[in-house]
Formats: structure tokens, C-alpha cells, sequence
């Protein structure tokens, strides 16, 4: 290797080992970003079990019903918990108005749409007398309760104010108001955010996009109105021959999880970084080797190729034939060869 192949060899010896130390930077970086996003992950949704508080909610719809079904007040409540799957199965536990009937607390299959009541426990809360603790362990999201409370007074003109208070926070809050179908001079304090009308039943939905509640913030809604008869606005016959396994709208996946985005795992990300860093490395390192000859250029191998001593023959002073190469004595008169 003359002095140009041996310069150009350990000029890219010096290129491999900066782009090594390049690539090394880069992948720490890589992994200490990762390390960064689950550690926030985690700090904004911490699982139950290591934080002994329950998850914060993602999404939660209210519909309060007066006078649907029952002349007292109907509460459907669904909602999704904003926790990772590895989460599960974990208590919860929401607040009821104190004397309120529990028709069911449930886990919900969003695919379906369909409910399956879960055993509970009602408390008093210790706290606050006009609620009552009730805790159940879901085993996925999404959860769906609901009960009935008598908080309207007697005659015609009607009037209640309904409250939610939730223990954990709430990032996305939903509520609407039924107006029942006798109702007149209906009314809502504050004003709703919305209204819609059900073509099919008839019925008006004032709804009401809270926002984010925090954890123990109360939402309030006063509801006064006319009713002269004590008719609900439907039968419960109805109300069964109405009920259709209509799948509701699923509730949407936070950023942050693996089954929002079907993103590739953090550590299987990690995984792959090192095997592809390794197998650079070792490239890198076999070949910057001292016993390792790197080939020359091929302008360097046309100036360096041996030198071929040219044959000398020359002629005969007798016969004048021609010396074979190397021959001391003419191979035709046998004269010795001169010179």
C-alpha cells in the first residue's frame, strides 16, 4: 500500500469512526426521547393499582330524563376511563344522589353496544350527605350506569336542579336535559349550548358541552317547567319495544396508548435501535481492523504494477540468426554468443 492508498485508507477509518460516534449521539437521543414520551404517558395517565386513585375519565355523557319512563327522574350515564388496558380489571368508584334507585351498574361492549350489570357496593359518603359512594370493578373503558331520584316537587309547575359530581377528573363532558313531551314553559339555567329534536319520539335535547370538570368541581343545571297531568311521556312498554342493540358512538382513544395508533411498542422500538446499532458497529469495527488491507484504487494499482525487464536476443555474427532469449550459443551454427 504506497503512502496515498495508506492516507486514504485512514482518512475513512476517521469518516466510519465519526459516523459511528453520529449514529451512537443519535440513537442515545432516540431512546432518551422515547424514555421522555413514556414517562409523560405515564404521568398523565397513571394506572389505578399504582396510584390507589381511579383513572381519569376521557369522555362521559349524561342524560338527564324527567318524567320519561317514571314520574321521577331518569339518569343514564356512560362514559370511557382514560386508562390503558393493562389497567384492568380496576374499581371505580362515582357519586349518586343519597336515596337514589340504582337500576344497574354495568361495563358496556362498544361493539355492540350492549350492557352487562356488575355487582356493587353503595356507601354513604362519609363527606357529603346528599351523596352516596358506589363502586364497582370494570374489566375494559367503558363503563354505563344509571338510576332514578325524586327530586321534583308536587303540582304543575316543576322545578329541580340537577348536580353532577364526579372523584375523578373529566376531560371531555357532555350533558343534556330531555324535555318532556307535556312539558310547557320549559326552561334551563344556564342557557344550553345546543338543542336537538328527535323526529322518531318526538322529544327535544337540550344539551349542555361542559368541557373538563375537575376532580370534585360540581356541574349544576336548574330545570323548571309546566305539567298539568302525571303521565310519564312514555309507557314502559315503549320504552322495551324501543330498545334496539344500536351500537352508540364509540368513545375515542387518548394519544399516548398503543391501541390509539396502532403504534409500534417503545421497547420494541428500543430493541430494533440496538440490533441495527450493533450490526453497524460491528461492520465499522471489522473492517477499521490494522490486519485488514483496504483495496487499492485502481489508478494507484496501474502506476504501481511490476516492471517486466525487457528480453535481450540480438543476432548471430556467423549465420545471422536470431538469439533466442536467454541462449548463450546460436541454437542453428553453435557460435558462442558475444557480449
Amino acid at each position: 500500500m504506497g503512502k496515498t492508498g495508506e492516507a486514504n485508507w485512514k482518512s475513512g477509518n476517521r469518516s466510519r469512526a465519526r459516523l459511528w460516534w453520529a449514529g451512537v449521539v443519535c440513537l442515545c437521543l432516540w431512546l432518551f426521547n422515547i424514555n421522555v414520551w413514556s414517562a409523560a404517558a405515564q404521568t398523565t395517565l397513571p394506572p389505578a393499582s399504582e396510584t390507589g386513585t381511579d383513572p381519569d375519565i376521557q369522555q362521559l355523557r349524561i342524560q338527564v330524563m324527567p318524567e320519561f319512563d317514571d314520574p321521577r327522574v331518569l339518569v343514564i350515564i356512560q362514559g370511557r376511563l382514560a386508562a390503558s388496558d393493562t389497567t384492568f380489571p380496576v374499581p371505580v368508584t362515582f357519586r349518586v344522589p343519597r336515596g337514589a334507585q340504582i337500576n344497574q351498574m354495568a361495563v358496556m361492549d362498544v361493539a355492540t353496544g350492549a350492557t352487562a350489570p356488575q355487582s356493587f357496593d353503595a356507601r354513604p359518603d362519609p363527606d357529603d350527605a346528599r351523596w352516596s359512594l358506589v363502586t364497582y370493578t370494570l374489566d375494559n373503558a367503558h363503563f354505563f350506569y344509571e338510576y332514578y331520584y325524586d327530586p321534583l316537587a308536587g303540582g304543575a309547575d316543576k322545578q329541580f336542579t340537577y348536580t353532577f359530581s364526579s372523584p375523578q377528573r373529566v376531560m371531555e363532558l357532555l350533558l343534556e336535559v330531555q324535555q318532556p313531551l307535556a312539558a310547557t314553559d320549559f326552561t334551563l339555567d344556564p342557557l344550553p349550548t345546543i338543542a336537538r329534536f328527535d323526529e322518531a319520539l318526538g322529544f327535544t335535547y337540550h344539551q349542555f358541552s361542559v368541557g373538563a370538570l375537575a376532580a370534585g368541581e360540581e356541574m349544576a343545571v336548574d330545570v323548571s317547567y309546566t305539567k298539568t297531568d302525571s303521565m310519564p311521556s312514555v309507557s314502559r312498554e315503549e320504552v322495551i319495544a324501543m330498545q334496539m342493540p344500536e351500537a352508540p358512538p364509540e368513545m375515542p382513544v387518548t394519544a399516548g396508548t398503543s391501541e390509539a395508533n396502532g403504534a409500534m411498542p417503545a421497547w420494541l422500538l428500543v430493541l430494533l435501535g440496538a440490533v441495527i446499532l450493533i450490526s453497524v458497529g460491528g461492520i465499522i469495527w471489522y473492517r477499521s481492523q490494522p490486519g485488514r488491507v483496504s483495496p487499492v484504487p485502481v489508478a494507484e494499482r496501474a502506476t504501481k504494477a511490476p516492471k517486466v525487464a525487457p528480453s535481450v536476443t540480438g543476432f548471430c555474427s556467423v549465420c545471422g540468426a536470431t538469439f533466442k532469449p536467454d541462449a548463450r550459443y546460436c541454437h542453428v551454427c553453435g557460435t558462442a554468443r558475444s557480449g
